[in-house]
């Protein structure tokens, strides 16, 4: 009996150890943006480069915004702490000459990306002219 009373503490300290230790979770949140040319909303043309990118809104919390420039293949990547539904707005300009005429095009994307931890998220703007 003694010795029954000498191993059940032992065992329930073991079990809590097992119970009260877990392995960390990744919690960053990685976000991948893609900016394509379009004309209809429906098709995807050539990708996008030097495009103002921003996350959330200016009223959200600091964590919760982000805003950066696409490379020369129109991706930009960014890494969030906390899971959340974001905001996307894209910005660029464009400069074309026709027949000797320099004509300025403002493009424009907007979306939602909805991060999550642990995984990278790709989300794909459609830029549009204005």
């Amino acid at each position: 009996m003694k010795r029954l009373l000498q191993i059940i503490p032992l065992v329930a300290i073991v079990t809590m150890i097992f119970l009260f230790t877990t392995c960390k979770k990744e919690t960053d949140c990685k976000a991948r943006v893609i900016c394509r040319y379009t004309t209809t909303g429906l098709d995807t043309l050539d990708v996008v480069d030097s495009v103002l990118i921003v996350f959330g809104k200016e009223t959200f919390a600091e964590f919760a915004q982000d805003s950066g420039i696409t490379d020369a293949n129109g991706v930009y990547e960014t890494v969030f702490r906390y899971e959340a539904l974001l905001d996307l707005n894209a910005f660029c300009t464009k400069k074309d000459s026709v027949d000797g005429e320099e004509i300025i095009t403002d493009y424009i994307g907007k979306g939602e990306i909805k991060l999550v931890p642990g995984e990278t998220v790709e989300k794909v703007l459609l830029m549009m002219p204005q």
